[in-house]
């Protein structure tokens, strides 16, 4: 087979425009960790990562450079795993370090960590990986697990299309932008000067789904109606005031729109307001107001339509003909101009499920995004009956997480938080081993 059509080395259109960013500019390592029940056993974690790559021969990838840009190769290297705790030890994703692979493993205590460059996978997709991992990890460690038919593990057979250019879809077919909002300029935390090597502050907020849902259902709303707003309303409290919106910028999965088992990057953006006159209106009609707001901007129409702009964008980039070093210069700043139009990220991974078998071993579960060039960054992720907001911030003022938890507290949410140091996995493509 040429190897330039071998779809194990299918680069997706839009994430192609991580590989010439670097972890200071973009969220391009974002990080899972599991809590596990009982110590992490080193050996047997690293043979149930081998095991998850003869089922996912596409994670098997490292990076090239050529004169005009980055390409993946196939990596035979044997994986590893790395003592890690977040903070003590800081590795390089593909390099040396995780023998050019474009993923990483580590473990501390009872803590299973992995994170991957982002253009490889969009969290989805990664979380499909990660549960094949863990529930060979369980298997090698003698636990009676049973797979129910939800984890893509050994007993299932991998698939070109697991590894498929969703955007791919979209080539042929025009959309209209008709009823996308035209936002204004957003309000803006003022940049934080951090040493290069400095890390990022996260802030973890828990709480039981079951009530947020309870007090989606009473007013109506959605969960994400409710975070987003309290989320937002604390942005501005600190650094808004004026007659500027706070606009959060929403990653939405393309999937159930256009079914696909792909765990490359599939997603597009849009915006969401916290609208000044927000700030004189009671909580609960501001959440009716996101609700109506997000459902005018999730027409099929309009997301079809902002994912073809930006992945015809970054693939038209990819396959420029101009040096290396201006393509890089060029791709980040693409990116840190679009990132930086809004006010900060809210992703949201929805919920981290394992087979029933599985739970006694796997206790918690919680994502990281870094917040990169933005000062903040928020996670939404559940597990069981546990929500988790995972707030990163380059700044040490805790103001805005205090005001999130007084606002949870506020509608009946009972939520704890914990916070920590949180040192970002670096990521260059110039530092890649192929």
């Amino acid at each position: 087979m040429n190897m330039m059509n071998d779809p194990r080395l299918r680069t997706d259109s839009y994430a192609k425009i991580f590989l010439y960013n670097t972890h200071e500019t973009v969220a391009c390592v974002p990080r899972h960790t599991i809590r596990m029940k009982d110590r992490v056993r080193p050996d047997k974690l690293r043979e149930a990562v081998e095991q998850a790559l003869l089922r996912f021969p596409h994670m098997m990838l490292s990076v090239e450079r050529t004169e005009t840009g980055f390409r993946y190769r196939t990596n035979v290297r044997p994986a590893v795993v790395l003592p890690f705790d977040g903070v003590s030890a800081r590795y390089t994703i593909g390099s040396a370090d995780t023998n050019g692979y474009l993923f990483l493993v580590g473990y501390h205590e009872d803590t299973i960590y992995m994170e991957y460059q982002h253009s490889i996978s969009d969290g989805r997709g990664f979380e499909e990986f990660i549960r094949c991992v863990l529930f060979q990890y369980l298997k090698n460690c003698g636990c009676p697990v049973e797979n129910d038919g939800t984890v893509r593990a050994m007993d299932t057979r991998w698939t070109p299309e697991e590894s498929a250019d969703g955007y791919e879809q979209l080539a042929d077919r025009e959309f209209s932008p008709e009823g996308i909002w035209k936002k204004p300029e957003a309000v803006h935390a003022p940049a934080v000067q951090w040493e290069a090597a400095a890390g990022e502050v996260v802030s973890e907020i828990t709480f039981p789904f079951s009530q947020l849902h309870a007090c989606a259902k009473r007013i109506g709303v959605s969960p994400l109606s409710i975070i987003a707003p309290l989320m937002m309303r604390a942005f501005d409290r600190k650094f808004g005031g004026g007659d500027k919106p706070v606009i959060a910028q929403i990653p939405v999965d393309l999937r159930p729109l256009l079914p696909s088992v792909t765990t490359r990057y599939f997603i597009c953006f849009i915006d969401l307001p916290y609208l000044p006159e927000y700030r004189s209106l009671p909580l609960e009609e501001v959440f009716r107001r996101t609700k109506a707001f997000l459902a005018g901007q999730m027409e099929r129409e309009q997301l079809l339509y902002r994912a073809k702009a930006a992945a015809d964008r970054c693939d038209m980039l990819h396959k420029a003909d101009m040096p290396l070093a201006e393509k890089m210069q060029a791709a980040r700043k693409v990116t840190m101009d679009f990132v930086l139009e809004d006010s900060f990220l809210i992703t949201n991974v929805g919920r981290f499920t394992m087979p029933e078998s599985c739970r006694p071993y796997v206790l918690d579960y919680g994502a990281i995004l870094p917040c990169a060039v933005q000062p903040f960054a928020l996670l939404i992720s559940s597990y069981g009956d546990t929500m988790k907001l995972s707030v990163a911030q380059r700044d040490s003022d805790m103001q805005i997480v205090g005001d999130l938890m007084s606002s949870l507290h506020e509608i009946g949410v009972e939520a704890e938080s914990r916070s920590y140091p949180f040192v970002v996995t670096r990521y260059d493509g110039m530092a890649c081993e192929a």
